[in-house]
């Protein structure tokens, strides 16, 4: 055989390779190889379809898992919508509810209106007919005080006439002449305050307002004072008033006031007793007169009831005489002078009547 035959057959090759042979023959190996690599061919087939069949598999699992994901998410979206229904209905029915509260309080409120506006009416009423009775009142005081100084005035003219005839009276008569006078001069006093009371409340009191120096009211009242004071044994002390304090006033209306406060800080003081005038710039535009007594003070529920009129706070039974409205016109007085009047007390120290007048710069 020629060496560069083809099919010549080299001893020395490996005999594990594929197609060779040791024995020569090379026919059977070539199938031998063929047969291996076509079992090697469907093993790699069969792994092939198997890992398919598992891809395939893994494809509907998870296909299958996304179409439960998707019945579980829409399962849940029901719940969901479900459970907002269900708030929507509960929120509907509150309200529901809420609404037919509103209804009933609206009605409610609408009676109460009415019921107020019919107790309003009454009241407008009850207002406007107690002005009329107050202005029929105060009429008729005015009326009567003038009717009544008329003789009041011919009593006292007459017992004067008497003390002062001839012969002359006896001691008994001049003590009877006295108590007449007396008692006539106190009834007119009396009947000056209903008149005045009456004259204020009508809106028929006319005033001056013009600057009046303090200092020289105060001196007027202190003289027409001190005969009061002697008799109560009361210690006086006016302290000094500035000469250019002036105010815009009344001048007999604020003498009428001053005497008015001054004859109940000496009346109501203890025995031996002081009182003490003093004259205070109290703002820029404002002038405070303060009469202070050493009595025996007020208590807050008296405090209340001091400016009531004919409200003698519990001194009906008392010693002192009056009516009970000095106050009453003293504060009207002041406070139609553009002023303002209150009063600072203790129980068992004492009472500091105050009254506020504007200030006067250039009288």
């Amino acid at each position: 055989m020629n060496e560069n035959d083809p099919n010549k057959i080299n001893d020395t090759q490996d005999p594990g390779q594929p197609g060779v042979t040791g024995q020569g023959n090379d026919r059977p190996l070539i199938v031998r190889g063929i047969d291996r690599r076509h079992m090697e061919i469907g093993v790699i087939q069969d792994e092939a379809a198997l890992l398919i069949r598992e891809k395939l598999v893994t494809a509907r699992e998870d296909k299958a898992d996304l179409r439960e994901g998707k019945i579980a998410s829409h399962e849940q979206r029901i719940r969901a919508a479900e459970s907002i229904q269900t708030g929507s209905d509960e929120h509907m029915t509150i309200l529901q509810e809420a609404n037919e509260r509103l209804v009933i309080t609206t009605m409610e409120t609408q009676k109460m209106a009415d019921q107020l506006h019919a107790a309003k009416a009454r009241m407008e009423n009850a207002k406007l007919a107690a002005e009329q009775a107050n202005l029929a009142k105060s009429e008729f005081l005015s009326s009567m005080s003038h009717e009544l100084r008329t003789p009041l005035n011919a009593i006292l003219g007459f017992a004067q006439l008497l003390g002062a005839g001839s012969p002359p009276p006896t001691s008994v008569q001049i003590a009877r002449l006295d108590q007449i006078t007396t008692a006539g001069w106190y009834l007119l006093d009396l009947i000056n305050e209903i008149l005045d009371l009456a004259v204020i409340e009508s809106g028929k009191l006319s005033l001056l307002h013009e600057p009046v120096s303090l200092l020289d009211v105060m001196r007027e009242c202190q003289a027409m004072i001190e005969p009061l004071t002697q008799r109560h044994d009361i210690k006086l002390t006016v302290y000094p008033f500035e000469n250019t304090w002036f105010a815009i006033a009344d001048r007999t209306r604020i003498k009428q006031v001053l005497i008015n406060l001054l004859s109940n800080a000496i009346k109501y003081s203890r025995e031996h007793g002081s009182v003490e005038v003093t004259c205070t710039p109290s703002t820029q535009e404002r002038l405070r007169i303060s009469i202070k007594d050493s009595g025996a003070g007020l208590s807050p529920e008296k405090l209340t009831q001091l400016f009531q009129p004919f409200n003698r706070l519990g001194q009906e039974n008392g010693i002192e005489e009056g009516t009970g409205i000095g106050l009453v016109v003293t504060k009207q007085l002041v406070e139609l002078m553009g002023g303002t009047i209150g009063v600072d007390s203790t129980v068992g120290m004492g009472s500091e009547f105050w009254i506020e007048l504007i200030r006067e710069d250039t009288p």
